[in-house]
């Protein structure tokens, strides 16, 4: 499972919309809709994608080692 899958699948597993979680994260919604679809490009580089994948972990109950696994694969992928 992609970064931005597990970010999904964790957020509609709590019940959260973008909204709801951007709210919490403070960061904007059209970003976090673009991590969900793997589209790390609006993070600011890579250093901060992996920073905000480990702020967003806790809040939707994933592991943020994992998460940022998941995104390391599927940089090596691309």
């Amino acid at each position: 499972m992609s970064a931005g899958q597990m970010l999904e699948a964790a957020r509609v597993a709590r019940g959260m919309s973008l909204d709801d979680l951007a709210q919490v994260t403070k960061l904007r919604a059209s970003i976090l809709a673009a991590m969900e679809g793997d589209d790390f490009s609006h993070c600011g580089g890579i250093v901060y994608a992996r920073g905000q994948l480990r702020a967003i972990a806790p809040v939707l109950g994933l592991d943020p080692d994992e998460l940022v696994d998941a995104f390391e694969d599927g940089r090596r992928r691309a």
